[in-house]
C-alpha cells in the first residue's frame, strides 16, 4: 500500500482522450502586435567603433613630436592649411 489510500488505477475522469489531445485549440494566439527590439550598450557600441579606428602610425608621431620640440613643426604654409580645413569643416558651403 501507498500512503492512506494505496495505488489507485486510472479513472475514466483523468484519463486523456489521445485524439483530442492530438488537435490544436480552437483560437490560436495571435502575435501580430508583438515585435522584437533589440539594445544595444553604449561600452558594445564603443568597442565597435574602435574597431574601425586606423591604425595609430608611431613613427609619424614620433617625428612630428620631435619638430615640435624643435620648433620646425609650425611653419607659415603648415598654419595656413590648416586654418583653410578648419574653415571648410565649420562652413563648407564656402
Amino acid at each position: 500500500m501507498n500512503g492512506i489510500y494505496g495505488v489507485q488505477p486510472p479513472t475514466a475522469s483523468n484519463a486523456v482522450d489521445p485524439v483530442t489531445a492530438a488537435q490544436p485549440t480552437k483560437s490560436p494566439i495571435r502575435l501580430d502586435n508583438v515585435t522584437d527590439t533589440v539594445e544595444i550598450s553604449l561600452v558594445a557600441k564603443l568597442a565597435a567603433k574602435v574597431d574601425q579606428l586606423p591604425e595609430v602610425r608611431t613613427e609619424l608621431i614620433e617625428r612630428v613630436k620631435a619638430q615640435i620640440a624643435a620648433g620646425t613643426y609650425e611653419t607659415p604654409e603648415r598654419i595656413q592649411i590648416a586654418a583653410e580645413r578648419l574653415m571648410e569643416e565649420l562652413v563648407p558651403d564656402l
